[in-house]
Protein backbone atom coordinates (compact mmCIF):
# COMPACT_ATOMS: atom_id res chain seq x y z
CA UNK A 1 0.00 0.00 0.00
CA UNK A 2 1.85 3.66 -0.95
CA UNK A 3 1.76 6.41 1.81
CA UNK A 4 -0.91 7.85 -0.30
CA UNK A 5 -3.45 5.12 0.29
CA UNK A 6 -2.48 4.49 3.70
CA UNK A 7 -3.25 8.58 4.80
CA UNK A 8 -6.37 7.63 2.57
CA UNK A 9 -7.31 4.57 4.70
CA UNK A 10 -6.71 6.57 8.20
CA UNK A 11 -8.62 9.65 6.46
CA UNK A 12 -11.50 6.90 5.58
CA UNK A 13 -11.01 5.35 9.09
CA UNK A 14 -11.52 8.69 11.15
CA UNK A 15 -14.42 9.36 9.10
CA UNK A 16 -16.46 5.07 9.71
CA UNK A 17 -14.95 5.79 13.59
CA UNK A 18 -16.31 9.18 14.11
CA UNK A 19 -19.84 8.00 12.50
CA UNK A 20 -19.91 4.63 13.50
CA UNK A 21 -17.77 4.11 16.28
CA UNK A 22 -15.14 1.24 16.77
CA UNK A 23 -17.78 -1.94 17.03
CA UNK A 24 -19.53 -0.56 14.57
CA UNK A 25 -16.71 -0.35 12.18
CA UNK A 26 -16.64 -3.64 9.52
CA UNK A 27 -13.63 -3.80 7.90
CA UNK A 28 -15.27 -5.51 4.73
CA UNK A 29 -17.57 -2.46 4.18
CA UNK A 30 -14.15 -0.43 5.00
CA UNK A 31 -12.12 -2.32 2.61
CA UNK A 32 -14.78 -1.86 -0.16
CA UNK A 33 -15.56 1.83 0.66
CA UNK A 34 -11.48 2.38 0.43
CA UNK A 35 -11.35 0.05 -2.55
CA UNK A 36 -8.02 -1.21 -1.03
CA UNK A 37 -7.47 -4.97 -0.75
CA UNK A 38 -7.23 -7.20 2.14
CA UNK A 39 -4.16 -8.39 1.77
CA UNK A 40 -2.79 -4.89 1.52
CA UNK A 41 -4.87 -4.04 4.97
CA UNK A 42 -3.04 -6.86 6.47
CA UNK A 43 -0.26 -6.06 5.36
CA UNK A 44 -0.08 -2.37 7.00
CA UNK A 45 -2.37 -3.29 10.19
CA UNK A 46 -2.29 -6.11 12.35
CA UNK A 47 -5.64 -6.12 12.99
CA UNK A 48 -8.97 -3.78 13.62
CA UNK A 49 -7.97 -3.01 17.23
CA UNK A 50 -3.99 -1.87 15.35
CA UNK A 51 -6.04 0.08 12.39
CA UNK A 52 -8.46 1.63 15.30
CA UNK A 53 -4.87 2.51 17.10
CA UNK A 54 -3.36 4.32 13.91
CA UNK A 55 -6.60 6.00 13.40
CA UNK A 56 -6.66 7.50 16.51
CA UNK A 57 -3.18 8.69 16.07
CA UNK A 58 -3.49 10.17 12.76
CA UNK A 59 -6.69 11.55 14.10
CA UNK A 60 -4.86 13.37 17.02
CA UNK A 61 -2.18 14.63 15.01
CA UNK A 62 -4.68 16.04 12.55
CA UNK A 63 -6.46 18.04 15.27
CA UNK A 64 -2.97 18.89 16.67
CA UNK A 65 -2.03 20.12 14.23
CA UNK A 66 -5.21 22.39 13.25
CA UNK A 67 -4.96 23.95 16.88
CA UNK A 68 -1.67 24.84 16.49
CA UNK A 69 -2.45 26.19 12.97
CA UNK A 70 -5.30 28.84 14.57
CA UNK A 71 -4.49 29.77 18.06
CA UNK A 72 -0.76 30.51 17.38
CA UNK A 73 -1.34 32.80 14.29
CA UNK A 74 -0.11 36.03 15.29
CA UNK A 75 -1.92 37.89 12.87
CA UNK A 76 -5.02 37.84 14.82
CA UNK A 77 -5.97 38.82 18.38
CA UNK A 78 -5.63 35.94 21.00
CA UNK A 79 -9.79 36.09 21.53
CA UNK A 80 -10.23 35.91 17.75
CA UNK A 81 -8.12 32.94 17.24
CA UNK A 82 -10.20 30.89 20.13
CA UNK A 83 -13.27 32.62 18.74
CA UNK A 84 -12.26 30.89 15.04
CA UNK A 85 -12.03 27.35 16.57
CA UNK A 86 -15.36 27.68 18.44
CA UNK A 87 -16.79 28.99 15.20
CA UNK A 88 -15.62 26.17 12.99
CA UNK A 89 -16.27 23.49 15.36
CA UNK A 90 -20.16 24.80 15.38
CA UNK A 91 -20.05 24.64 11.37
CA UNK A 92 -19.28 21.32 11.63
CA UNK A 93 -21.88 20.38 14.04
CA UNK A 94 -24.25 21.35 11.95
CA UNK A 95 -23.27 20.48 8.74
CA UNK A 96 -22.88 16.83 10.44
CA UNK A 97 -26.22 17.21 11.33
CA UNK A 98 -25.56 16.23 15.17
CA UNK A 99 -23.81 13.19 14.38
CA UNK A 100 -20.29 13.76 14.79
CA UNK A 101 -18.26 15.28 17.92
CA UNK A 102 -14.89 14.62 19.00
CA UNK A 103 -13.97 10.72 17.48
CA UNK A 104 -11.35 10.50 20.06
CA UNK A 105 -13.81 11.41 22.84
CA UNK A 106 -16.44 8.88 21.39
CA UNK A 107 -14.01 6.24 21.51
CA UNK A 108 -12.94 6.95 24.83
CA UNK A 109 -16.18 7.21 26.01
CA UNK A 110 -16.72 3.46 23.89
CA UNK A 111 -13.86 1.70 24.50
CA UNK A 112 -10.88 2.97 26.53
CA UNK A 113 -11.96 1.33 29.95
CA UNK A 114 -12.12 -2.00 27.85
CA UNK A 115 -8.75 -1.53 25.74
CA UNK A 116 -5.80 -0.59 27.08
CA UNK A 117 -4.00 0.09 23.79
CA UNK A 118 -6.74 2.72 23.03
CA UNK A 119 -6.60 3.88 26.55
CA UNK A 120 -2.92 5.28 26.21
CA UNK A 121 -3.72 6.57 22.64
CA UNK A 122 -5.86 8.69 23.55
CA UNK A 123 -4.63 10.09 26.76
CA UNK A 124 -1.52 10.50 24.72
CA UNK A 125 -3.58 13.28 22.29
CA UNK A 126 -5.73 14.53 24.98
CA UNK A 127 -2.16 15.38 26.58
CA UNK A 128 -0.91 16.28 23.61
CA UNK A 129 -4.37 19.16 23.00
CA UNK A 130 -4.12 19.76 26.34
CA UNK A 131 0.18 21.36 26.02
CA UNK A 132 -1.52 23.74 22.66
CA UNK A 133 -4.32 25.37 24.97
CA UNK A 134 -2.12 25.41 28.14
CA UNK A 135 0.36 26.82 26.06
CA UNK A 136 -2.00 29.30 24.24
CA UNK A 137 -3.84 30.47 27.69
CA UNK A 138 0.04 31.14 29.31
CA UNK A 139 0.67 33.40 26.03
CA UNK A 140 -2.72 35.16 26.29
CA UNK A 141 -2.87 35.61 30.05
CA UNK A 142 1.13 37.08 29.33
CA UNK A 143 0.19 39.70 26.77
CA UNK A 144 -2.93 40.80 28.65
CA UNK A 145 -5.74 39.20 26.66
CA UNK A 146 -6.99 36.98 29.29
CA UNK A 147 -7.85 36.51 32.56
CA UNK A 148 -4.54 36.15 34.81
CA UNK A 149 -7.15 34.62 37.48
CA UNK A 150 -6.89 31.34 36.22
CA UNK A 151 -4.35 28.73 36.20
CA UNK A 152 -3.26 28.04 32.36
CA UNK A 153 -3.04 24.22 32.73
CA UNK A 154 -6.02 23.70 34.70
CA UNK A 155 -8.36 25.83 32.20
CA UNK A 156 -6.67 23.90 29.38
CA UNK A 157 -7.73 20.55 31.39
CA UNK A 158 -11.21 22.10 31.80
CA UNK A 159 -11.56 23.72 28.53
CA UNK A 160 -11.07 20.24 26.68
CA UNK A 161 -13.13 17.83 29.16
CA UNK A 162 -15.58 20.62 28.96
CA UNK A 163 -15.73 20.54 25.65
CA UNK A 164 -15.90 16.98 25.09
CA UNK A 165 -19.03 17.04 27.65
CA UNK A 166 -20.78 19.81 25.10
CA UNK A 167 -19.88 17.47 21.95
CA UNK A 168 -21.45 14.63 23.71
CA UNK A 169 -24.63 16.54 24.91
CA UNK A 170 -25.03 17.83 21.19
CA UNK A 171 -25.27 14.45 20.11
CA UNK A 172 -27.60 13.88 22.48
CA UNK A 173 -29.89 16.51 21.98
CA UNK A 174 -29.26 17.04 18.54
CA UNK A 175 -29.30 21.07 19.02
CA UNK A 176 -26.24 23.17 19.29
CA UNK A 177 -27.40 24.94 22.17
CA UNK A 178 -25.09 22.32 24.87
CA UNK A 179 -22.01 23.92 22.44
CA UNK A 180 -23.33 27.30 22.61
CA UNK A 181 -23.62 27.36 26.66
CA UNK A 182 -19.86 26.01 26.65
CA UNK A 183 -18.29 28.71 24.58
CA UNK A 184 -19.89 31.31 26.62
CA UNK A 185 -18.94 30.19 30.12
CA UNK A 186 -15.39 29.23 28.44
CA UNK A 187 -15.31 32.81 27.39
CA UNK A 188 -16.71 34.67 30.35
CA UNK A 189 -14.16 32.58 32.50
CA UNK A 190 -10.97 33.37 30.07
CA UNK A 191 -12.11 37.03 29.22
CA UNK A 192 -12.73 38.35 32.82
Amino acid sequence: MKKENIHRALEIGSKILGQKGYHGLGLREFLENAGIPSGSFYYYFKSKEDFAAKVIEHYGEKVANYFNHLLFDNSKPFYNRLEIVFNEEIERINQTAFTEGCMIGDLTSEIAGQNTLIQNISDTNYNRWQDIFERFFNEGQKEGSFSKSFNAKEMAIFFLSSRQGALTRVKASRTIEPYKLFQSYMTNLILN
